[in-house]
Order: C-alpha cells, then structure tokens, then sequence
C-alpha cells in the first residue's frame, strides 16, 4: 500500500527555510506548545492534497498561507510543499517507485501542482490520487472538532456521512440529471398531448365531412363506371347501326346511279324525237298556207310543255324540302323533348347554344371546344335546376345538363399565352349576366390559327387550345383532330325555307303564264283546223305521244330517283347522328380509359347486365348521391392531410411517452443501485463499528435507520457501554459519546481503508483511561496504515513510534524528531 514517505516545507504557514520531516511506518506524534505550530503539519498535507479552501487551512486568504515573516525573519515570496510517497506497489499511476506530488503558491495566488518535476493541473492531482483512495476531505483525516461534530450532528447529517463513503453521491447526480430530463420531456409530453388533443378535435370535426366525401365519391365512381358501360355499350350499338346504314347506302347508291343511266337514256330518246319533230315541223311550215299560225302554236306548245315540266318539278322539290326541314328540326337539340319540356320552366334562360352569338370564322372552334355544353340549360338557380330534373325524372322525359349561374363559377384565369387569338369567351358575344357558364365552358381555352401554332405554344404552357378548323389540344397533352363536317342545322333548315318559298312563289307565276298560254293555244288551233298541213299536224301529234310517253317514263324514273335521294339523305342524317354518337362515345371512353382507370373485371360485370338495369342502377345511385346533400369534396384531401399529421405528431408524442418511461426506468434503477449500494455500505460500516466499539469499550452498538426502508431517514447511533443498557448516543456522557464517535471513524477508515491517518487533536475531550482504550486502537489500527496524530497528551505520545517537537523562535516554527524504542507489550 501507498504511504506518505516525507513531508517538505518551505515558505508555507509559519515554516520560513526548507523543512524535511519524514514520517516512517507506524504511529507519529506532532507535540508542541499552542502556537508552535504543530496543525500547520497537517494544513501543509492537506495543501499539497489539492485542498482549495483557505479557511479550512486556517487561513482568512490563500496569500495567509504563505510565510508573513517577523521581526529578524523577512517574508516569503512563495509557499512550496512536497509530499514524497512510496509507490513500489504501483498504486499511484506513474512508473517511478517514488511519487513526488508539490504544490507551489506565489503571492498573487496562483498555485502551480507538479507530479515528479511535470506541471499539472490540480485535477490531475486529485485523479491520482482517487487510485490510492486519498482525498483532501476524506474521512481518514480527523481535525479538531470533527469529533464533536459527529457528536453534535443530527440523525440526517449523520446519514449524509453513508452516503459520502458509498459513493451514493454519484448516483444522485444522475438522479438529478434524469430528473431535470424527466421534468423537461414532461413539460414537452404535457404540451404535445394538449396539441395532440386540439388535433383529435379538429379531426373528429372533419370525420363526418370526410365520411360524406368518402361516400359521394364511391358512388360517383360507380356512377361514372355504370354510365362508362352504357357508352360502352351506346358505343357498340353505333358502331353496329353505322356498318348497316354505310351497307344500306352502297345499295341505295348503287339503284340512283342506275336510275340515272335510265334517266341519260331516255333523254337521249327524247332528243331524238325532238330532231325528228323539228324536221316534221319545217315540211310542215313549207306545205302549209297559214305557216305563221302554225309556227305559232308549235311554239305556244312547246313553251307549255316546258312550263309544265318546271312546275312539276317545283312541286317535287318542294315536297323534298318539306321533308329535309321536318327532320333536320328534328335533330336539333334545341327542340329535343328534355329542353322543350323546361324550357317554359320559372329561371329557364335557354341552351348555351341560343345564348352566344359566335362570329363566323370562330364557329367551328367553339362547336368543338364547347362539345356537348351547347346543349346544357342555363338556369338562374340551382333550386330551378334541381325543380328540372325533378321534371324530367318524374315524367320520363329524357336527360338535359345544366348550369345554374348562382353555383357555377369560372376556372380561376390565366395568362393568356403569346401567340394564342385569344380566350373563346372573348371572342364571342353574349349578355353579361351570362358570363359565369360562358366562362366556365369556354374561358380556359384559347383559340389558335393552327395545329402548328397550337403544338408550339404547348412546348411552354399547359393550356387547353383549339384551333380554326376544329383541332383539338388538351392541357393533359391530348390532341383531337382531323377532317371536320360542320354540322350547322339550324342555318340548312333557314336555307331550305327560303328555297320551299321561292320555288312556291316560281310557280304561282308559272300558272298564270301557263292559263295565258293555252288561251292563245285555242284561238290558234281553231285557225289551222281544215289547212293542207293537217295531215302533216297528225304526223306530228304522234311525235308528241311518242314524246309524251317517253316523257313520263323519264318521270318515273326521275320520281324514284328523287325517291332514293331522299332515302339517302335520310340515310345521310342518319350516319351523320349516328358517327356524332360513335365519335362522341369513341371520346368519352378514351377519356375514361386514361382518367378513370376502371377496373376490367367490374366493367366486365356491368356489360353483362341490360340496358334498362344500367340505367335503373343508374337512377339509384344519382338519388344516393342526391340525398347526401351538400358535399365538401376538400375534406377528402384536407382529411387525409389532417390525419397524416396527427398520425406523424402521435408518433412523435408516443417517442416522447417512451422516453419518458426510459427516464423513469432509468431513475429507478439508479434508485435500486442507489439504495443496493446504500444498504450495503450502511450494513458493512455497521459491523465495523459494532467491532471496533467492542474494542475501545468492550460494550456493544448498532447503527440503524430511523425508517429502515427509507434511505433518506436519519441514521441513529445506539450504543451499550460495558455494564450498560442500550443507549441512544444523546443519553451518553461526553467521554463515551467521544469513543463512540471514534469507532464510529475508525469503523469507516476500516470499510473504505486509507493509506495513512491524520488525528489533529482528536483527543483533547478524553480522560486518561479512554485515551488509553484510544491508543491500544490505534496502535492496533497502525499495523498496516500509517497514523500522524498531532497532540500533547502524554499517553499518546509514550505509546508513540515516533514523536516530533514543534516549538516556535523568533516568528518561524522549528522541529525535532525522535524515534522511541519499541516496547514489548
């Protein structure tokens, strides 16, 4: 073990010159009058210990420490103590056999340590000297009053002295280190679960939003997925009614052409019997006396004929036209059964298509932008709407769209982009109290000369264009295009109406003049009657038979033909209905097929069903969706957003429990190694003293705890001197309570033993027989540690090893050693 192998001085307290005290192994005695200064020995210790506190050195400053000199002896300029120690076992860490620990202190109070010659710092010091279990304030280091002390201290001072040996300090710092965490993650848990609460508020609120959202959307995507297979299948019929009508066309061609080579021939007849009558006419006319008048009537004739056959094929055209306006009137959306049935309705402004007035060189790009809006109802309320469809669903009617100006909003506007003519709902007139559905259809396109113009401005924007001549660029990248038939009902069925007129009013006229031309005919007739040219004129009458028949089977031919011109036509409006459907069927399943992604086995299963069950699904699940009332579709995305950040921030705060339990874990375990180690320490220090007061008194003792559970609880002394009763440590003289104080210090030295033992004084309250049992204990204890008791009781210093006489001369201490002679007990 360790021990202090001498002691060096200079400077330091009331040692001016360089003072050498080597202190052997066993029992030392510093003796000396008061004032000698015999305790400097042991502050000069304790300084080169580390000791930082002048009044615990008996100093009012650190400059005190220091030789203040006297009236033949001069000041000091520094303090410098050595302590040598004997190391050969290695239990400071450092290679020498020798350990020389110094501390020096200048006047301006710097303290500089050094271990064998090397300047350190003091906590290199302390660490150390912590190997040899040596510390400026430990318990093997007893000065005046410390005994009195643990006399005098209460049951928990007492106790902090267990906790001091055990090292329990070190397990209340962590305690109190986790505590300080644990109260800041509480706060932090405290404020997060009031924020996760506001959160669960909040989405709670929504839930029923979100449900509703959740709800409408299912039942729109079945509904748009059932209304996908009725085009599916409205696809499917077109394409099937389109092949026969394109089949039944080839063969109503194939007859007009045919009708038309009959028709070439029999007016090539005609021709040929015209030449033949001409030449019949002019023998006429050279035989005849009365060749004026015949010439006239042959004229007369000829115009009437003419007449009638423009007559006749007034009233034939006329007839073709009547039935052109009547299906054509038909077709137009306008007069479909859902518009006419509400178009009387409270709030019906009209179709979209009746509302715009679109110059002409944008008719085309509005017909294709606008699509099927042109026939969507404009009403003034959603009210009237909802009233409308009522209406329709009601009676059977059929389907209208429409649009109330009080809900419809337009598309948020944008830039319109460099080299666009500009946004078709700029480019067409209308009344201003229309302009919300105008914008709403037509506001987020714009208008482009061309394709090419169109594809250059998407390389930069994403925009919905459409061009002059009808191509079609979606913002999605999109294009619609191609050859485009306008369908312009409206003005074929105005043109077809002035034509039936005219051709009426051609014919009033054509009457008259025909009413003329047979009076003047008569009068003629009767002239040539009884001439030499009426044999001639009877050659000439079977011309006109021959003529006249063939003038009526050119008729026929040229009826049936007109009857298979109109069976085209109508053939012709037919394809034209049915490629609107193909395309616009054609259209919406592209659409659908990028933007709605419907499953394949559903839509499997949907055009299995009917038609008629379609479209009863389809009514099912438009009153579904109807009776969930007003929707808020944000809620949908607000929702999960919500929830996102509650579900982030309850992990958060579910980290924050879970640290907070780890804190608390942590405490209790330091609290269970805490009190481990507390007890342990408590039970071996008390089998130590109950020993070592059975050796100074021959009597018994106990420490115990007030509260034996509670480690926190004072620690009670009870003690029963030789002959005694147990007492409590209060109830004992101050003799006993002396002893029991040192076993007490001495049962500690021996749980936590030290390399050496300082007594400054310790003694003075003891009378010579405990001062007796005190020497017989430490002289029992020196065996295997060194004692440096500082005294002037006889008894210790007979009992002593060796002594060393402090006396003082002029201001500066002097000392003397002697090494007694062993006795033999």
């Amino acid at each position: 073990m360790v021990k202090i192998e001498k002691l060096v001085m200079q400077g330091f307290k009331s040692f001016q010159r360089k003072v050498s005290v080597p202190f052997p192994t066993g029992f030392s005695v510093v003796t000396g009058p008061n004032g000698a200064g015999k305790s400097n020995i042991l502050d000069a210790i304790c300084f080169v210990l580390g000791k930082t506190s002048a009044k615990t050195l008996r100093a009012k400053k650190s400059e005190n420490l220091i030789f203040h000199g006297s009236r033949k002896k001069k000041v000091s300029d520094f303090a410098n103590v050595i302590l040598y120690f004997d190391n050969r076992d290695r239990t400071l860490p450092v290679k020498e056999d020798i350990a020389t620990i110094s501390r020096k202190l200048n006047k301006k109070g710097v303290s500089t340590y050094r271990l064998n010659g090397r300047v350190v710092t003091r906590q290199q010091i302390l660490d150390v000297f912590a190997q040899a279990h040596i510390h400026p304030d430990g318990h093997n280091i007893i000065r005046q009053g410390d005994v009195n002390r643990i006399v005098e201290m209460d049951a928990v001072e007492r106790r902090g002295m267990i906790d001091e040996i055990s090292g329990i300090m070190e397990y209340d710092e962590k305690k109190e280190k986790a505590g300080k965490e644990l109260e800041k993650i509480g706060e932090r848990l405290r404020e997060a679960e009031l924020l996760l609460r506001e959160k669960e508020s909040i989405m709670g609120k929504m839930k029923n939003d979100y449900e509703a959202a959740l709800s409408y959307k299912r039942l729109q995507e079945e509904l748009e997925a059932v209304g996908t297979a009725l085009i599916m299948k409205s696809f499917s019929d077109a394409e099937a009614n389109l092949n026969d009508v394109k089949k039944r066309l080839e063969e109503k061609e194939k007859e007009s052409k045919k009708l038309e080579g009959e028709i070439e021939k029999y007016d090539a007849e005609y021709a040929e019997e015209e030449k033949k009558l001409e030449s019949l006419t002019k023998e006429l006319m050279k035989a005849s006396s009365q060749i004026e008048v015949t010439k006239r009537l042959a004229k007369l004739q000829a115009d009437a004929r003419i007449v009638k056959e423009r007559m006749e094929s007034n009233k034939t055209q006329i007839e073709r036209l009547q039935g052109m306006i009547e299906r054509l009137s038909s077709m137009d959306r306008r007069t479909s059964p859902a518009v006419k049935a509400v178009s009387k309705f409270r709030g019906v402004s009209g179709i979209l298509s009746g509302l715009i007035r679109v110059p002409g060189e944008y008719g085309v790009a509005v017909e294709v932008a606008a699509g099927s809006h042109l026939a969507d109802v404009v009403v003034d309320t959603t009210s009237n709407a909802v009233m409308c469809v009522k209406h329709l669903k009601k009676n059977r009617i059929g389907r209208a769209r429409f649009l109330p100006l009080d809900k419809i909003r337009p598309r948020p506007a944008k830039p319109l982009p460099p080299g666009a003519i500009g946004w078709l709902s700029d480019l067409v007139k209308y009344e201003v109290r229309f302009k919300p559905v105008i914008e709403y259809v037509l506001g987020t396109t714009a208008c482009v000369e061309d394709i090419d113009k169109a594809k250059g401005i998407a390389k930069t924007h994403r925009v919905r264009m459409v061009t002059l001549d009808g191509d079609l660029v979606e913002a999605s990248g999109a294009i619609t295009g191609g050859y485009y038939r306008k369908r312009s009902m409206a003005t074929d069925v105005n043109n077809y109406i002035e034509e039936k007129k005219r051709l009426a009013r051609e014919n009033e006229e054509l009457e008259k003049r025909l009413k003329d031309m047979n009076e003047d005919m008569e009068i003629l007739a009767e002239k040539e009657k009884g001439t030499k040219s009426f044999s001639l004129e009877k050659d000439r009458m079977r011309f006109d038979e021959r003529m006249r028949r063939i003038r009526e089977k050119r008729k026929d031919a040229y009826e049936k033909r007109l009857v298979i011109q109109q069976e085209l036509n109508k053939l012709n409006i037919s394809r034209a209905r049915i490629e609107a459907r193909f395309d616009n069927a054609k259209l919406q399943l592209e659409g659908m097929d990028k933007e709605k992604g419907i499953a394949k086995k559903e839509m499997k299963e949907l055009l299995e069903l009917k038609v008629s069950s379609l479209k009863e699904r389809e009514m099912n699940l438009t009153e579904k969706i109807n009776s969930l009332g007003a929707i808020n579709m944000k809620a949908l995305e607000e929702f999960g957003s919500i929830k996102e950040s509650f579900d982030e921030f309850k992990e958060k705060v579910d980290k924050i429990v879970e640290e907070k339990k780890a804190i608390e874990d942590t405490i209790n375990k330091i609290e269970g190694k805490r009190k481990e180690t507390f007890t342990a320490t408590l039970r071996e220090i008390t089998r130590h003293f109950r020993g070592v007061y059975s050796d100074l008194t021959g009597g018994e003792a106990e420490l115990e705890l007030d509260e034996p559970e509670n480690i926190e609880s004072g620690l009670i002394i009870r003690v029963s001197p030789s002959g005694k009763r147990l007492l409590h440590i209060d109830s004992l003289s101050g003799g006993e309570k002396t002893l029991t104080a040192f076993a007490l210090l001495f049962a500690i030295q021996r749980h936590k033993p030290s390399p050496f033992y300082i007594l400054d004084e310790a003694d003075a309250t003891l009378d010579k027989a405990n001062t007796k049992r005190l020497v017989e204990l430490i002289k029992k204890q020196a065996q295997g540690s060194q004692f440096i008791i500082i005294s002037h009781n006889d008894q210790l210093i007979k009992e002593a090893d060796q002594v060393y006489g402090i006396s003082m001369l002029d201001g500066e201490s002097k000392i003397m050693g002697l090494k007694l002679p062993k006795r033999n007990n």
